[in-house]
């Protein structure tokens, strides 16, 4: 006798039974089979024929099992199965037992056709007819949560997919943007680079002709330049993204400074054959509380873009116009190339360029406006950039809060004044008597860094190595040590540290300038902790170097590194 299976579904309702059989004889012992089998409430409702059954299925409420008889008038058992709705494992919905005179070939077949079990009508009782039943439904049940779960499944492999597929596609589209980058980076280093290695090769055949010797230094000049500023756009950028860019906020006039950033091009501008023109409006001071450096980087930024892309003949034209807000609108305006609709939500986007042939063509990394747009959000303002169209021009303008005429005072004069004042001091500058020890494995900056030095009257001694730096300082001790960080073999921090260390020279008996194209706060900072005294980033500006070297060696009241 078979074991019932727990019961696991519900026990207080009735179950609905369809009961097809054109033998009203056979239904009134399957109803009686299962109604003495259990004290299970049933409602039956009974159908004669594969048609009747059928209709019933699609017209009444549902049934919980179909005790179906194998041979009918209008059909078999495996036509009604094939009738039935089936899930995509091809089961039918409702649960069939298969009530059969000869259990053989017809009945296994249906199992296969999606009966769920199949009953001898020779054999029909109490126990074989409600295990059955019970078993079916129990069954289907199971197979309906398998299939639920298995929907689930598939629905979260078709997630983890196209969450697999969209990462991929990001990964190639950074990739691309990576290489594009790359290029763009290389093709911007390399054409300055070009002409000052060409104009190089040039004056070392051309020095006795005044005329190529002042065109070469000055496009010398002008290329280095460039690679600085590009090279200065990159550190920027990354100390923006870190949180490690820090503002020198001074009392600024706008107006002023407004001037500065278009004189500063006005060189370029002349060359290309474009007018910058410049309108304040009333000449009324802009005061504001801001970083002067940072504030013409913005401008400097916005009127280089301008001229970049506004051909020969046409115009750029720099407003400035104070608010009844509290904020100054300050405009840079040109009838150049304009911008496409589409790009505008990303021109403040790092890295973006409208296309990779305006890259070639005007050049640039894409990360000018980026910074623009950090900036100024880091002044408390917001900048907005516009566009009639591709060939219509474009407009950029930055918002900062203004300070109140009240409280600036007479402190920008005063501010301007000083920068003067601290200008023509450095000038003033005296080193004689001073004697500078340099160490650098790169020739070219030692000669430099010693030009420099000595037309200030300082004595200066260099050399090439650390090893040669300990023999020097085992002869004689000079007043400073200026030293690159990175060198073979031994490099500025084991100079250092042996000279603190070894040779006990405190910072009051050697104090030591550390000199590095590492640009990174945390560079600055390992330097200091390691024993220098100031920290110089190369490429190296002689104004910094002269007034470290003045410092250190007690020479005058100059600001400090």
């Amino acid at each position: 006798m078979p074991t019932l299976l727990p019961m696991t579904y519900e026990t207080d309702r009735s179950w609905r039974i369809l009961l097809v059989d054109d033998n009203a004889l056979d239904r009134a012992e399957a109803k009686a089979a299962l109604l003495g089998g259990h004290d299970r409430r049933y409602q039956f409702v009974e159908a004669t024929s594969a048609n009747e059954a059928m209709h019933l299925c699609a017209s009444s409420a549902p049934f919980d099992c179909m005790l179906l008889d194998f041979f009918l008038a209008d059909g078999d058992a495996l036509d009604v199965l094939a009738r039935l709705p089936c899930d995509a494992d091809k089961i039918p919905h409702l649960p069939v037992v298969i009530l059969t005179g000869v259990a053989g070939t017809e009945s296994r077949a249906s199992l296969r056709h999606g009966a769920q079990d199949f009953v001898g009508k020779a054999w029909l009782g109490r126990e074989s007819l409600t295990w059955a039943v019970e078993n079916a439904i129990e069954r289907r049940k199971i197979a309906r949560e398998v299939m639920a779960e298995r929907q689930v499944m598939d629905s979260q492999r078709q997630y983890l997919f196209e969450a697999e597929r969209t990462a991929r596609l990001e990964s190639e589209r950074v990739a691309l943007l990576k290489d594009e980058f790359l290029a763009t980076l290389s093709h911007e280093l390399r054409t300055p680079l070009a002409v000052i290695v060409g104009w190089a090769s040039v004056l070392q055949r051309a020095q006795d002709n005044p005329a190529t010797v002042k065109r070469g230094i000055d496009a010398i000049a002008r290329n280095a330049g460039l690679q600085a500023k590009l090279i200065n756009d990159l550190l920027d950028m990354n100390r923006i993204v870190t949180g490690k860019l820090i503002l020198d906020l001074q009392r600024v006039d706008l107006s002023a400074l407004l001037d500065s950033a278009a004189e500063f091009l006005r060189p370029l501008a002349i060359e290309k054959g474009v007018d910058i023109r410049i309108d304040t409006h009333d000449g009324a001071p802009l005061e504001l509380d801001g970083d002067p450096v940072r504030l013409q980087q913005i401008f400097a930024n916005l009127l280089g873009n301008a001229l970049k892309f506004t051909p020969g003949g046409g115009a750029i034209t720099l407003t400035a116009q104070r608010r009844n807000d509290g904020q100054v609108a300050v405009t840079v305006r040109d009838n150049g190339e304009g911008i496409d609709a589409r790009f505008l939500p990303q021109l403040f986007t790092r890295f973006s360029q409208e296309n990779s042939k305006a890259a070639r063509v005007h050049g640039g990394l894409g990360i000018g406006l980026s910074i623009v747009k950090q900036l100024t959000e880091l002044h408390g303002g917001a900048v907005s950039g516009d566009s009639a169209g591709v060939g219509q021009g474009a407009t950029f303008t930055v918002m900062l809060p203004l300070r109140a005429i009240d409280e600036a005072g007479d402190d920008v004069a005063g501010t301007v004044a000083q920068a003067e004042a601290e200008a023509d001091q450095l000038m003033l500058i005296d080193l004689r008597g001073v004697s500078v020890l340099l160490v650098d494995d790169n020739e070219d900056i030692l000669e430099l860094s010693r030009r420099v030095l000595e037309e200030r009257g300082a004595g200066v001694v260099t050399v090439n190595s650390v090893e040669a730096a300990l023999a020097q300082l085992g002869a004689a001790r000079p007043q400073v040590l200026v030293s690159d960080i990175s060198m073979p073999k031994l490099n500025g921090y084991d100079l250092i540290r042996t000279v603190r260390n070894d040779i006990r020279l405190d910072e009051h008996m050697l104090p030591a300038v550390a000199m590095s194209a590492f640009a990174r706060p945390v560079d600055q900072q390992r330097a200091l902790q390691a024993g220098y005294q100031a920290y110089l980033i190369k490429p190296l500006q002689p104004h910094l170097l002269i007034r470290a070297v003045a410092r250190l060696a007690g020479r005058g009241d100059v600001s400090a590194v």
